[in-house]
């Protein structure tokens, strides 16, 4: 999928490869295909991969666990899995930047396992009620942020759950009239269906690969580090 002035929609130009038949798997590549969904080559037979920002796994446990992230495609390298925390910029009152303890976030004191502001929109949509703000006297939130990929994770898992997780399933949530993410705000009030009901179930997770776009002259490494940090990408 492709993101541009506010809008997901699909990439149809890019296709992902990788072999998964055997752990660990290849790290993969992101290619540019064309209409005809071969891969397109220079004159002296390369392809064109896409350069990768930055990648994360994130993954619901059960009810009564945080989420769960690690900095690393866990099909390719052995993960150290740790607690979604959430970082609280004191230049931004009431914004939540979903983090870990290495995350290039701005200065501050270190991230917590509750959200900044109280009554944000996207709770419990994208992080469970464990993670509301414990005081009454927080300021109103203002909107969630930080790692792009983490955030991606949590609203991917919104998605249909099913015996195969679907691109048909994961597509529902980011693109169509139906979509949940719209103009910068998250829609549904509900639970993520994709969280496992009760902690006897495995868990759901998902791998998220965020690349450079050579088409939008604003996806540099600059811009993408000031959509993560220094705004809101939910919105209340």
């Amino acid at each position: 999928m492709r993101y541009k002035n506010g809008e997901v929609s699909e990439a149809a130009d890019w296709r992902w490869y990788r072999d998964a038949s055997t752990l660990p798997a290849s790290e993969g590549q992101l290619l540019r295909v064309d209409v005809r969904g071969n891969c397109v080559t220079d004159q002296y037979g390369q392809v064109y991969p896409a350069e990768e920002y930055k990648t994360f796994g994130v993954a619901a446990c059960n009810p009564l666990l945080p989420i769960m992230v690690t900095e690393y495609d866990p099909l390719v390298t052995i993960s150290n899995w740790e607690l979604l925390r959430v970082f609280h910029p004191p230049s931004i009152p009431g914004l939540s930047q979903v983090s870990t303890i290495t995350s290039t976030m701005g200065p501050g004191p270190g991230p917590l396992l509750h959200v900044a502001g109280r009554n944000p929109a996207w709770i419990p949509g994208l992080l469970p009620l464990t993670y509301k703000a414990p005081r009454r006297d927080a300021p109103h939130s203002a909107g969630l942020g930080g790692e792009l990929p983490i955030v991606l994770g949590l609203m991917a898992l919104n998605a249909s759950p099913g015996s195969v997780m679907s691109n048909h399933s994961i597509d529902s949530v980011f693109l169509g009239h139906n979509r949940l993410w719209r103009h910068g705000a998250w829609t549904s009030p509900d639970a993520p269906r994709g969280h496992p009901p009760t902690a006897s179930e495995d868990p759901k997770g998902f791998i998220v690969k965020v690349f450079f776009d050579p088409d939008n002259q604003y996806s540099t490494r600059e811009d993408l580090h000031s959509f993560e940090w220094e705004r809101a990408i939910v919105r209340d």
